[in-house]
């Protein structure tokens, strides 16, 4: 009865609007943090335009989580693990169970949503389509692109604006902590043995998944899955009908700005632009189609993955904090 209800609440959440769109003035300044960077590093650079938007977005999300200081010093803490990692797959396998694991930790201080937003866009270190060849311009690009969008992010007034996360229980944090690591170094290893040049997919989608809070999982998996499918397609038929790869990187241009505009109404709709987005920028470093068809089946792979072991974190939480498990299911 339980699963049933919750499954009904989930295909509600797919077309329901909940709040206000976010202000067309918020979005401008949104898109002046996230954007300027990497079209700049694209422009004098060319690929080194990726670190730029790790960098941009992390950068900003964090600062509306929690402010600029604390958002400056975990986006540096991801990027230095990043650049550790980059060109090295073998680092990447032992840094990855430190970093998550540090941000299970991060949960006890009510941390826990910037850090693994970071997490999300730290992937990309993991996979070959980071340009290995020029770590010092990537290292002067992402940095420089962390001080400009916690710049912006601060001069608009939208730095922690969003509802403070409440802080978790040591052994709720200690479970999710082992769990979300597990998980994070398998879906690293199967990214870089199995899925070819753009594996990031893999791990990206399973640290997206565990953004708090952790008792909407089934929703927003299912939210996620939809706006994923509906986004790679709109970008795969982009691509077909439009002439150059800087005309389709101009769409995710447009499609992003939109798609924080959409945020606060609908998850399922903001997952559909961003996508559109992200693979419209991802064409300047890639062909659209292969990252189109991995998106897809990396989603696919990364959801069956969290659910699973989702049910191994229930079990352990019902063993060693049954209370915790319940407020879970509540939420």
């Amino acid at each position: 009865m339980h699963l049933t209800r919750r499954l009904g609440d989930s295909l509600k959440s797919l077309v329901a609007i909940s709040g206000d769109p976010m202000p067309w003035k918020s979005v401008m300044f949104t898109l002046l943090a996230v954007a300027v960077p990497p079209a700049v590093a694209g422009t004098l650079l060319g690929r080194a335009a990726i670190a730029g938007l790790i960098a941009a977005m992390s950068a900003h999300l964090a600062a509306k989580d929690v402010g600029i200081g604390i958002a400056g010093l975990i986006v540096t803490f991801t990027g230095l693990a990043g650049f550790v990692a980059l060109g090295a797959p073998e680092m990447a396998l032992l840094v990855t169970p430190v970093i998550a694991g540090a941000a299970g930790a991060a949960g006890s201080y009510g941390l826990a949503r910037p850090v693994i937003r970071g997490l999300i866009f730290w992937t990309i270190f993991t996979s070959t389509l980071m340009p290995a060849e020029r770590p010092e311009a990537l290292f002067v690009t992402y940095f420089a692109a962390m001080a400009w969008s916690l710049a912006v992010t601060r001069l608009a007034g939208l730095d922690a604006t969003l509802p403070k996360e409440e802080p978790e229980s040591h052994r709720y944090a200690a479970v999710f902590g082992v769990v979300f690591a597990t998980g994070l170094t398998i879906s690293v290893y199967v990214s870089q043995n199995y899925f070819g040049r753009h594996g990031f997919w893999f791990p990206l989608t399973f640290v997206a998944l565990c953004l708090p809070p952790h008792g909407a999982l089934f929703s927003r998996t299912l939210q996620r899955g939809v706006g994923t499918l509906v986004g790679t397609g709109i970008a795969f038929a982009i691509a077909l009908v439009l002439p150059g790869t800087w005309w389709i990187a101009g769409v995710g241009a447009i499609a992003l700005p939109l798609g924080f505009r959409v945020l606060p109404a609908s998850y399922t709709g903001f997952i559909t632009l961003l996508t559109v987005a992200i693979l419209c920028f991802l064409d300047i470093a890639s062909d659209i189609d292969t990252l189109a068809f991995e998106r897809v089946a990396t989603m696919a792979a990364a959801a069956a993955m969290t659910l699973g072991l989702a049910m191994v974190g229930a079990l352990a939480l019902y063993l060693v904090k049954p209370e915790a498990l319940k407020s879970l299911q509540e939420s």
